[in-house]
């Protein structure tokens, strides 16, 4: 019976002596290389700010974008969505609205070139017309006529 409190004493005596090591060396290993450790802290901390500025720079950029996209919507009519509808949705919509804007107005254009021909030409057949140009049967020919 006697041994088993030798086996825990010397268990105890080891888990103190590694216990002592570890605290030895880390309370004095940051002291023997101090100048090194500070200077990768100091190149942490100036790439940690640059990443900052980085990251600053982009929101900012962002976010103007955001307000460049909110103006041309509200001036073409485009409704902005629910809150929180992406940036790309938005400019989806811009673009569409866009092209929806200028089909409007080649089909106004061409409604009053239309209207402008027929008062010139009282007879002119409008769905004829309407139906497009009719170039020559022969090639040499039509290729006068472009």
């Amino acid at each position: 019976m006697r041994s088993e409190p030798r086996v825990r004493n010397e268990s105890f005596t080891l888990a103190l002596f590694i216990f002592g090591l570890v605290f030895l060396t880390f309370m004095f290993f940051p002291f023997c290389f101090s100048t090194e450790l500070e200077k990768k802290v100091a190149e942490v901390a100036s790439a940690a700010d640059a990443l900052q500025k980085s990251l600053d720079s982009e929101v900012a950029d962002r976010s103007a974008l955001e307000a460049v996209v909110a103006s041309a919507c509200d001036g073409l009519g485009v409704s902005a969505g629910v809150s929180g509808s992406s940036l790309q949705s938005r400019i989806e919509a811009l673009y569409s609205r866009a092209e929806e804007r200028m089909r409007e107005a080649l089909h106004a254009g061409v409604k009053k070139a239309l209207a402008v021909v027929s008062s010139h030409y009282v007879s002119i057949d409008l769905p004829a017309v309407s139906e497009g140009y009719v170039l020559p049967d022969d090639e040499a020919e039509a290729l006068e006529e472009l």
